[in-house]
């Protein structure tokens, strides 16, 4: 089963299971806990932590390294992004500044918009 929690606002998704003999798994961002499920002690990798939600589900923002104008977009909500996939122009200045990913990811939300003047540290996409 998965489940979803909210944790300081941040959704996050936990895969739960159970197994014979009372024990349960949990995996969650790719570490599998196991509990026992009478005692409710963790019977491996040690107790869950804030961080361990955080690690891989944290959302990033990529922001305006300048003033400018966005010219062109090239992905849309909801694309799957690689590492160096180019994302969008800025231009300022008299010249295209290409703004790629710096991680594989998820676009969670895009800011702006095509013809659109951004301000250094604007949000222009939020990734998962």
């Amino acid at each position: 089963m998965t489940l979803k929690i909210n944790i300081k606002g941040k959704e996050y998704e936990v895969d739960v299971s159970e197994e014979a003999g009372g024990k349960t798994k949990v995996k969650l961002n790719g570490r599998e806990f196991v509990f026992d499920s009478n005692s409710k002690k963790t019977i491996t990798e040690g107790p869950l932590k804030l961080s361990d939600f955080e690690s891989k589900n944290s959302e990033k923002e990529i922001k305006a390294p300048l003033n400018g104008t966005i010219s062109e977009i090239f992905v849309k909500e909801k694309d799957e992004i690689k590492k160096g996939q180019k994302l969008l122009i800025l231009s300022a200045m008299k010249m295209e500044n290409e703004i790629v990913s710096e991680a594989n990811g998820k676009i969670k939300k895009i800011s702006v918009q095509k013809g659109q003047n951004v301000k250094e540290g604007d949000s222009l996409i939020a990734l998962l």
